[in-house]
């Protein structure tokens, strides 16, 4: 079992690369990256094995955690300079509860 995700340049930049090969707009355009990635989400929901209000409880508990991964890529991108190297994405842990489709992810 994994001890949390792990986010890389290679893993984004490969994520990118096959939805580009899938669709070659999205080659050129992040937001139909985007849109992608959304869908697979939702497309992986659909299949959760608990009640609906656990499903759309986890749902809006990823789109909290989209945000906060966002934000925090943010942060560290404006508190690069140009004169230092880019900051690596953020890293962190997820930690297990009590329901095994949901988890706690902490930074590092």
């Amino acid at each position: 079992m994994s001890e949390g995700i792990q986010i890389s340049e290679e893993l984004i930049s490969g994520l990118i690369h096959t939805i580009g090969e899938h669709d070659a707009e999205a080659k050129s355009d992040r937001i139909i990256v985007l849109q992608y990635l959304a869908a697979v989400s939702g497309f992986l929901a659909a299949d959760y094995p608990g009640p609906d209000t656990e499903r759309d409880e986890l749902l809006e508990h990823m789109a909290q955690f989209s945000q906060y991964v966002c934000q925090e890529r943010v942060q560290s991108k404006q508190q690069s300079s140009p004169a230092q190297p880019q900051a690596a994405a953020p890293q962190g842990r997820s930690t297990p509860t009590d329901d095994p489709a949901v988890g706690i992810w902490k930074p590092e």
